[in-house]
């Protein structure tokens, strides 16, 4: 005879159309559960004939249980960073955390929700990056199911049409003023290097980009937008490939990076072509990683709190927060920017 499958926690949320977070609540007696709410979960108790294992024990009680973050590359510091913060903020709550690479959700063949919900985690931190748009549909979908089991939280560039609780970049904002500021230091012809071309999110960092110039009454010159990955031989090879194309006295005099590992190919672009920083071309980063201060000259950048980020994102989760934040972001200004320099001259194909 077939053993019969035993229920568990998430077969009831499934049925009740809750989270677990929602079902736990519930099986600890708390008060702050909708009556029509409460009504389906123990319904859905009755029917599955639920009894609590070990785990869903210590789901309800606050025992030691895992929390997943979904992160797409550790070699990139500012992943490291928001794993992190997300660890040490779940050890502090009592919980393990779990990493996950963003290569598991982006395989056709695998469904994320079903990879994260067999998992019997806690919740999940899931840091969305911009994606074409036929694989931000699929993730959307994904999560939407995976929220059906756990409660699931997201940080990073997240699309506006992701009805999720989280913590969120305005991207938009901040290439704004980071524009305004190369602005105020006499620059008018700013490049940016890094981010994908097919994306329309409106806080993505083209539309600050963009309104940046239109408010300084400058105009958007297609050359100086290289679209890449974030890598620093995306910034090497882009703004190479920018310089090779345009005249000496068409060159930008400043360079916003992606982040900083764009901005280190930017360095060496710079050096390659025999230009100094600051003198002849301002750099600033984004991310504000260990290696800004000891490049030549010190990187300006942006600091993201990325440590703050994963652990807000951990305590969302684990009190199962339905809220939406924005992150701070600030300034950190070092030798890498300066003012702009006079207009060069073209020089001769011959020579002078």
């Amino acid at each position: 005879m077939k053993e019969h499958k035993r229920a568990t926690i998430y077969d009831v949320a499934a049925d009740a159309g809750v989270s677990i977070a929602t079902v736990s609540r519930v099986l600890r007696g708390e008060k702050n559960v909708a009556p029509i709410t409460l009504a389906r979960v123990e319904e859905a108790i009755r029917k599955h004939d639920y009894r609590p294992s070990d785990f869903a024990r210590g789901l309800a009680g606050g025992g030691v249980n895992t929390v997943g973050i979904v992160l797409p590359r550790l070699v990139n510091p500012y992943y490291a960073m928001l794993f992190t913060g997300a660890q040490e903020e779940a050890r502090s709550c009592g919980y393990a955390l779990s990493m996950f690479p963003w290569s598991s959700l982006r395989t056709p063949s695998l469904d994320p929700a079903l990879l994260l919900a067999e998992r019997r985690l806690a919740g999940a931190v899931v840091c969305v990056e911009y994606l074409p748009p036929e694989e931000n549909e699929r993730l959307l979908h994904s999560l939407r199911r995976l929220r059906r089991y756990m409660p699931v939280v997201l940080i990073g560039c997240v699309p506006t049409e992701y009805d999720f609780p989280g913590v969120f970049q305005n991207n938009a904002a901040l290439l704004k003023e980071i524009v305004r500021h190369l602005v105020s230091l006499g620059h008018e012809r700013i490049a940016l290097v890094g981010g994908l071309q097919e994306d329309t999110d409106p806080l993505r960092r083209d539309v600050g980009y963009m309104e940046g110039l239109r408010e300084a009454r400058l105009p958007f010159t297609e050359s100086y937008r290289v679209y890449g990955t974030g890598t620093p031989e995306c910034g090497r090879e882009g703004l190479c490939h920018m310089l090779d194309s345009l005249k000496p006295s068409f060159w930008p005099t400043a360079v916003i990076a992606l982040n900083d590992l764009v901005a280190m190919g930017c360095y060496a672009a710079a050096r390659d072509r025999g230009l100094s920083i600051p003198r002849d071309l301002s750099v600033f980063g984004c991310d504000n990683l260990v290696s800004g201060p000891y490049l030549g000259p010190a990187l300006s950048t942006v600091d993201l709190h990325q440590l703050s980020i994963g652990a807000r994102a951990v305590r969302m989760v684990v009190n199962a927060e339905d809220t939406r934040e924005e992150a701070r972001w600030d300034f950190v200004l070092r030798e890498s920017c300066a003012s702009a320099p006079p207009p060069r001259q073209d020089i001769p194909p011959d020579g002078p």
